[in-house]
């Protein structure tokens, strides 16, 4: 493995110049014991990270069983991992939504528009439902439960959905929802309760800001492009043909500040050339600023994983190795299952650790920069 050197500017908000390492503040290999009592023994397993105490922090880790009704919450108290909400396989999911179906996927929402990422949203592809869930003191219930929202159905399998900042109030209190190969592109926005399409393009659609969203092998996240705080960009990328752009909402329309592709054969962005199916991406908060504006590029299998900066919509490696790839902080990004985010170990209110986990294998990894723990 050769890294690469980092030669940073001499700018406060980015850390300083030299070779940058991480190191593991959590590891359990493969095969491991998971995590707080959670196994991880399931590929169908999933995870993200999650405000669960009305902090305003994500320093709180969900993993849940899509097929089996398992979740858990687990709190962090100095490296020590423990459940705050626990239900087992076979369990009955959380607030109402029974966690039974293996198309199943979650992620937290800013629903009172607090910026706080306190709801959690569950739905269900190709069926249509989607549940809101409010925390109560460890209690769970729907504020939101029906087929489909805002006129989008969620009847396809490759539905996907994330939660957004449109209106640049660094909340993320907008939810985004996409159906990879069909152009299909929407975002919703919340009115007391009340959820309404603010931009959509139907089945099939044009996509968004002209990215055409035609294959299914498209994926897109939010993104603070601009080094705002706020995550008030759109990235979508192709995996297997290098095409990424970065989209701007700059009134009612929405522009690419960066663009490989047409969308069509690209050489990705930074050094990483999005050439493997499996490539996936999110964003991050390297070098604990408390905003997540460098991206995250990684191959799960292929050991692949680079932190890129964006100076003025150049994007070059902090962090990274030439292939073959050795993954980061010990987590060796060995297996095609490897998934990973950001994470707030420390509970600072900064996304500026990461975690990587291996469904089925009971391995995860929370990993930061060797130089940032002090």
């Amino acid at each position: 493995m050769t890294p690469y050197s980092v030669s940073n500017s001499t700018n406060s908000t980015v850390p300083p110049s030299g070779p940058v390492t991480f190191s593991a503040v959590y590891s359990q290999g493969a095969p491991g014991e998971g995590i707080g009592g959670y196994d991880l023994q399931s590929s169908a397993d999933r995870s993200f990270a999650f405000d669960y105490d009305h902090s305003g922090k994500l320093d709180h880790i969900v993993l849940y069983r899509p097929g089996a009704g398992a979740i858990f919450i687990l709190k962090n108290e100095n490296g020590t991992f423990f459940p705050v909400y626990k239900q087992g396989a076979p369990g009955s999911g959380i607030g109402g939504y029974d966690l039974k179906s293996p198309a199943d996927r979650a992620f937290a929402f800013d629903y009172e528009q607090s910026g706080k990422l306190d709801y959690l949203v569950f739905y269900r592809p190709g069926k249509g439902a989607i549940y809101i869930l409010k925390n109560d003191n460890g209690n769970f219930s729907a504020v939101y439960g029906q087929s489909g929202i805002a006129g989008y159905d969620f009847a396809s399998p490759d539905d996907h959905a994330f939660a957004f900042d449109l209106d640049h109030s660094g909340k993320l209190d907008y939810i985004a929802t996409y159906r990879p190969g069909t152009g299909t592109f929407w975002i919703i926005k919340n009115v007391n309760g009340t959820f309404e399409a603010v931009y959509h393009q139907g089945d099939p659609g044009f996509g968004i800001g002209g990215y055409d969203l035609q294959s299914p092998a498209d994926a897109a996240i939010a993104f603070d492009y601009d080094h705002t705080g706020k995550m008030d960009y759109l990235v979508l990328y192709r995996p297997g043909n290098g095409t990424i752009w970065i989209l701007k909402h700059d009134g009612s329309d929405f522009i690419p500040v960066y663009h490989q592709g047409e969308p069509g054969n690209g050489i990705g962005i930074g050094g990483f050339d999005l050439s493997s199916p499996s490539d996936s991406a999110f964003a991050f908060d390297y070098g604990s600023t408390g905003r997540q504006d460098y991206l995250v590029l990684y191959r799960p299998g292929a050991g692949l994983f680079e932190i890129l900066k964006n100076t003025n919509g150049t994007f070059t490696p902090v962090y990274g190795q030439d292939p073959p790839g050795e993954g980061i902080g010990g987590y060796d990004l060995r297996s095609p299952a490897d998934l990973g985010y950001a994470f707030d170990y420390r509970q600072t209110g900064k996304l500026d650790h990461i975690v990587l986990y291996r469904p089925g294998a009971g391995a995860i990894f929370i990993v930061e920069e060797s130089t940032a723990s002090g």
